[in-house]
């Protein structure tokens, strides 16, 4: 990994509580090559990148362990990008994992 980008890399783990409103769960972050986000609640969660997420305009996250991935050399610059979320029903906690230079 130091070698293919140019540094020190390392894992960002988080615990985010992702509500029925809209959530911010990643900020914007230049430095992030991949990340990976694992919905832990019992309800069903949708992400987009931009604060206009909901069920109608979102990527579906299924409950109890629905995960979703972004990775830079499958979807480029759109992995550095902000994702928020929303959940149904009732809000719940979601993994998060960062892989970000340094």
């Amino acid at each position: 990994m130091r070698e293919k980008f140019k540094g020190p890399t390392r894992p960002v783990p988080n615990v985010v509580t992702v509500l029925i409103t809209v959530t911010e769960i990643l900020r914007n972050n230049p430095d992030r090559f991949s990340w990976m986000l694992v919905n832990l609640s019992q309800n069903r969660g949708f992400i987009w990148f931009d604060r206009e997420v909901s069920a109608s305009r979102g990527i579906p996250v299924e409950a109890s362990g629905g995960v979703v991935s972004s990775s830079w050399d499958e979807d480029g610059e759109m992995t550095t990008y902000a994702v928020f979320g929303i959940n149904e029903v009732a809000a719940g906690t979601w993994s998060v994992l960062e892989n970000e230079t340094f």
